[in-house]
């Protein structure tokens, strides 16, 4: 059972003490939560400004070893121009014949200028064909010499626009790095007359860069030309990558086609932060424990208090609760137990009564239409269905489940919930094609129907519109989320609703809201009732002035309904040793009389000892065993039939009931059960199926 909807609190005494309380709660928890919380704050606010401030240290480093660099390398250029521009002044417009001639002069002087220049290597004159005709590692030139892939230098091209070409390339002989420098050589005329070419050897800047970050922890710094390849670097690198892990920035060089790139590895920038920031945290963290652990000690202190304060404030509450429940438990149960003994004694009675007309009706033919019988009858089965009302209140009435499928079922009861909603309420019914078949009790569903719309009527006060909607379950209904599924009829009123107060009770007997004589309580009760007794529950949502909506849930099943049976049918005949055991002796009687009828031989029986005495120590021979579960003594029909099977197990049983907490039990272990009061062909029936199923299939 599931009630959803309005609330509110039941008892006020004692609610400023109460709010105060929780007021002080609630700032003690917060006193926790800020004792960690503020230091945590502090020290990520702290970490985060030295994490900043170590990236803007390491920029500041990077830019000063770049900014050096870059001026180292950018003097060097500027020599090199120079050095370049004398050559070409000295060299005039002279031909390569006259070059050639001057070559001692030329070779001494470009010598002299190299000694003051350290960082270069050579120095050479070339003719437009390739020649060498000046060089500083040569003396005298051989006139002979020339390289057919002048072009494997690089300052063919140059030669021909006059741009100046820096590229590497490895000495063959030495094996060395070196980076060439090249200028065409021009005329006064504009003509153009070979190259100038010096050499310098990369190992210049990687001793410079070495020194320059001598004091600095894992930064690289490197000259690199325009395609990327490194001239120089340190420490020695092979190619230049920028990556996550590392701190770097490019520096270009002004009018010549060369990079400064400087880096540092990420765990070199962060070093001293982490260092400070291990130690900030070792210092914090005890700190914050303390502050923390002192807080929680007082809010649980504070808690402690609070709650034996309440117990001792709701354990009088609670006594005089348990109290009131124990009566009300007693008393329901005491009514139940009533009610259940007067119906299992009514449906004796009505059971002989009814049978008993049968057997008139098949002895006297000519009596059979007389409207007298046809009246008894009808006043049996309106005695039945009282006992079943009645029985519904406790839970423990013998069910009589059918397939029932909703689409036929709750439209045939339409008319009749009209009547008991009254002109005045409109109903609309709408039911899903998809709706699953249920198996449940079909007078008992009718009745569960015809509560909820009389309580709905009430509620609107006898006007509105009522919704009446069946359907299948959604995934995370209902009480089970599980296959087979539920069907759900849900009933829906536009009334007043319910309070908090009145739905906590609502489904309890007899409690009622109506005026003295207006109702008696047990409409609800009786659909809890079925549905519980039907494998499902029952859910209530309402909102006060708003309306109501009760929804059924029960199980869907996938059996197909049964044929219906002919209205009339002649009494069947059976030859089979019958042991009746019955208590009520106008019911046993009655019960024999009818099966003697039918070519039966019937042994009564009174109760399950003699029973059990008759087809156990004796050894009376029987082909079936009818019998009453709810008779005097220790043992019941129900451990009749499991003694009988366990001892007997070729014996048949059919049980018989009119009430009995114990028919879920005998049901599950697979004994047939009739509901009193039953008519006398329904017992033959159900007993010649039973020898037919124990004779087996030769028979």
């Amino acid at each position: 059972m599931k009630a959803v909807g309005t609330s509110r609190s039941r008892d006020a005494r004692g609610e400023p003490a109460r709010q105060g309380a929780e007021r002080s709660l609630v700032w003690l928890r917060l006193a926790v939560v800020l004792s960690a919380l503020v230091p945590v704050v502090f020290f990520g606010a702290v970490a985060w400004l030295g994490y900043l401030e170590s990236i803007e240290e390491a920029r500041g480093r990077l830019d000063y070893l770049a900014r050096a660099a870059q001026e180292h390398a950018a003097r060097a250029m500027e020599r090199n121009d120079l050095v370049l521009q004398e050559m070409a002044r000295l060299l005039k417009d002279d031909s390569d014949a006259q070059v050639r001639a001057r070559e001692a002069q030329l070779h001494e002087v470009a010598t002299a200028m190299l000694l003051r220049l350290p960082h270069i290597r050579s120095l050479s004159v070339w003719s437009p064909e390739g020649r060498l005709l000046v060089s500083t590692l040569l003396f005298p030139v051989p006139r002979s010499l020339a390289l057919a892939d002048w072009q494997y230098f690089g300052w063919g091209d140059a030669a021909a626009n006059g741009a100046l070409d820096r590229g590497l390339y490895t000495d063959r002989t030495t094996g060395e790095l070196l980076l060439r420098v090249t200028r065409r050589r021009e005329l006064s005329t504009g003509e153009s007359r070979g190259a100038i070419e010096l050499t310098m050897s990369a190992s210049y800047f990687s001793e410079f860069y070495r020194r320059l970050t001598e004091d600095e922890s894992r930064v690289t710094v490197a000259l690199l030309n325009t395609e990327g390849a490194v001239v120089g670097s340190w420490p020695p690198i092979s190619a230049f990558s920028r990556d996550d892990k590392r701190y770097s920035s490019l520096h270009p060089i002004a009018d010549h086609p060369l990079s400064v790139a400087v880096a540092q590895d990420a765990a070199a920038v962060f070093a001293d932060w982490k260092r400070q920031t291990l130690l900030l945290g070792a210092i914090l963290l005890p700190t914050t424990l303390a502050l923390v652990f002192a807080s929680w000690l007082v809010l649980r202190r504070t808690r402690r208090e609070m709650e034996a304060r309440r117990r001792l404030n709701e354990e009088s509450r609670q006594r005089r609760r348990a109290e009131e429940a124990l009566r009300h438990a007693q008393k329901l149960d005491a009514l139940g137990q009533l009610a259940g003994g007067v119906a299992h004694d009514f449906n004796n009675l009505l059971m002989v009564v009814s049978n008993s007309v049968e057997l008139l009706r098949h002895q006297v033919p000519e009596a059979a239409q007389r409207p007298e019988l046809a009246s008894i009858m009808r006043a049996a089965d309106g005695g039945a269905k009282l006992t079943r009302r009645l029985l519904a209140f406790s839970r423990s009435q013998a069910l009589q489940p059918e397939i029932v499928r909703l689409q036929a079922a709750v439209a045939s009861m339409l008319d009749l919930l009209r009547t008991t909603a009254g002109k005045a309420i409109s109903i609309n019914l709408h039911i899903d094609p998809d709706t699953p078949a249920i198996e449940v009790d079909a007078a008992e569903l009718e009745m569960a129907l015809i509560n909820l719309v009389a309580n709905a009527r009430d509620a609107m006060h006898r006007a509105g519109r009522l919704e009446i909607h069946a359907r299948r379950a959604q995934r995370g209904e209902g009480p089970d989320r599980h296959p087979p599924g539920y069907a759900v009829i849900s009933v829906s009123d536009n009334g007043q609703g319910m309070s908090a107060e009145i739905l906590d009770r609502v489904f309890e007997p007899f409690f009622t809201t109506k005026p003295a004589g207006s109702g008696t309580g047990l409409g609800l009760s009786q659909v809890y009732g079925f549905c519980v007794q039907a494998g499902g529950d029952v859910e209530i949502d309402t909102t006060l002035h708003v309306g109501t909506t009760v929804s059924m849930f029960l199980p869907a099943t996938p059996k197909a309904a049964a044929a219906p049976e002919a209205a009339a049918r002649a009494m069947p005949t059976v030859s089979a040793r019958v042991l009746l055991v019955e208590d009520n002796r106008d019911l046993s009687s009655t019960i024999a009389s009818a099966l003697e009828k039918s070519g039966c031989v019937v042994t009564a029986a009174a109760s399950a000892y003699e029973a059990e005495r008759l087809v156990l120590a004796e050894g009376r021979q029987f082909d079936v065993v009818l019998s009453d579960i709810v008779m005097p003594g220790a043992r019941d029909g129900v451990a009749l039939a499991k003694n009988l099977r366990q001892r007997k197990p070729e014996l048949p049983v059919v049980l018989m009931t009119g009430y009995s907490r114990e028919i879920g039990d005998a049901v599950a272990t697979g004994f047939e059960v009739l509901t009193k009061p039953c008519p006398a062909d329904e017992i033959i029936a159900a007993l010649s199926n039973a020898v037919r199923r124990a004779a087996g299939p030769m028979h």
